[in-house]
């Protein structure tokens, strides 16, 4: 049919976002975030998970609530970056020195003119050949998180380190090529045996290698979550061959053929291509008027404002709860965090999130309810409050991709910000 082959030609276009990032580091996808993965993938993803190997390829690491910061060495100088314009144009220790001096908040400034200076003085430290090597004078960036015990965000750390992630390669002009997190763990090696891995305030560190177990459920747990995927499948006769993309394809054709069965074919096509896979440029919403008749086009126009965004959780909802649980069953059963006293730092999350939201139900205002219990249901159906864990998840590769698992994370943080802003 003709508007499947319409689909199927920008579906197999692997240029087209279907992530928006931003920043340096981009964003980490999920899995359910990859168009790419077939429902035989989450299964695969499920099993190692469970069975405590999330190793495909590279030890699984903890990912961390702390600063992030690009840094590379270019003509000797330790230089740094912040987002995707700085990795082109990398600023100079005094340059991004003076960018965070008037920042409004003191332990954020401190955090980042703190962990400069460190850098600065330790990193020139490597062999010139391994600057070389690892850096290509200004073109390769270490990928890192600043973690500064004065300067919490969701987790308290009780220590101050400078946790490297992995080198980010870029063509010069900014653009992203190709990461490699070998030089994560060699460079701190180097510098511990030049004794020059210690600074004034921060440690740098290798990635945490998280040590992962066997859940104790396994049996029980393996045939809940891979009923979750079937389900999922069995929706729209999906075999473990298809990419995930097929069922938001279909669930997003379903329900524009429901919403809007007269519109014509092109026009829908350019609609899921829109609403499904953030392609603005797919419709013209401004000459829609002309093409379908001025009522319908204000219909149209009225859901793509009001109803999209409603519509776009309520489909990527069972596949976000079903990697949220998971990856709060898998930390549960996980050690070495950062954090030194995990058990402690866990029941302060969750005893002050348990006041802090009872407070909220009782006296706060109606959108502020709304959404804590909107957080809270969410928080639920991963497992609840005992779900907490004091890390903001686990990374690791896959087919050659990085991908997190971050359980009870995003609601926790989510919570917070309406506890301490109120949004």
């Amino acid at each position: 049919m003709k508007h499947i082959k319409l689909f199927e030609e920008w579906l197999a276009d692997k240029s087209q976002p279907f992530l928006f990032e931003g920043g340096a580091a981009g964003h980490m996808s999920h899995p359910y975030d990859d168009k790419g993965l077939t429902f035989g993938d989450f299964k695969k993803i499920v099993d190692a998970g469970l069975r405590g190997e999330l190793n495909f390829e590279e030890d699984p690491i903890e990912k961390t609530d702390g600063q992030n910061l690009f840094v590379t060495i270019k003509d000797g100088k330790v230089m740094f970056a912040r987002n995707t314009g700085d990795t082109k144009d990398p600023m100079s220790l005094d340059q991004f020195v003076s960018k965070f001096e008037a920042h409004e908040v003191p332990m954020v400034r401190d955090t980042f003119v703190f962990a400069a200076k460190d850098l600065a003085s330790l990193l020139v430290k490597l062999p010139k050949p391994k600057q070389e090597e690892i850096f290509d004078n200004g073109k390769n960036f270490m990928n890192m998180e600043l973690i500064y015990s004065k300067n919490p965000n969701v987790i308290n750390y009780d220590t101050d380190v400078i946790q490297f992630h992995n080198i980010t390669k870029t063509d010069g002009d900014g653009n992203i090529l190709d990461t490699d997190s070998r030089p994560a763990k060699e460079i701190p090696q180097i510098l511990a045996k030049v004794k020059s891995d210690i600074g004034k305030t921060f440690k740098i560190i290798p990635p945490r290698i998280l040590q992962l177990q066997r859940d104790v459920d396994f049996s029980a747990n393996k045939k809940r979550f891979e009923d979750k995927v079937i389900a999922l499948q069995n929706r729209y006769g999906l075999n473990d061959g298809d990419e995930v993309s097929r069922y938001h394809e279909m669930w997003w054709r379903e329900l524009i053929d429901a919403d809007f069965p007269n519109l014509s074919q092109d026009v829908k096509e350019g609609l899921l291509r829109r609403w499904a896979y953030g392609d603005k440029k797919s419709l013209n919403m401004r000459s829609l008027e002309k093409q379908i008749g001025k009522d319908e086009a204000a219909l149209v126009k009225k859901y793509d404002k009001e109803d999209v965004k409603k519509k776009y959780k309520e489909n990527i909802r069972p596949f976000e709860d079903l990697f949220l649980e998971l990856g709060a069953t898998i930390i549960r059963n996980a050690s070495n965090f950062v954090a030194a006293n995990p058990s402690d730092e866990a029941q302060r999350l969750r005893a002050y999130l348990d006041t802090e939201t009872t407070k909220i139900r009782k006296g706060g205002g109606v959108d502020q309810i709304k959404k804590v219990e909107d957080q809270l249901a969410k928080l639920d159906r991963i497992g609840g409050l005992d779900s907490i864990y004091p890390s903001e998840g686990i990374v690791f590769r896959y087919n050659g991709k990085l991908y997190k698992l971050t359980g009870a994370f995003a609601p926790l943080n989510q919570l917070l910000g309406i506890i301490k802003y109120g949004r």
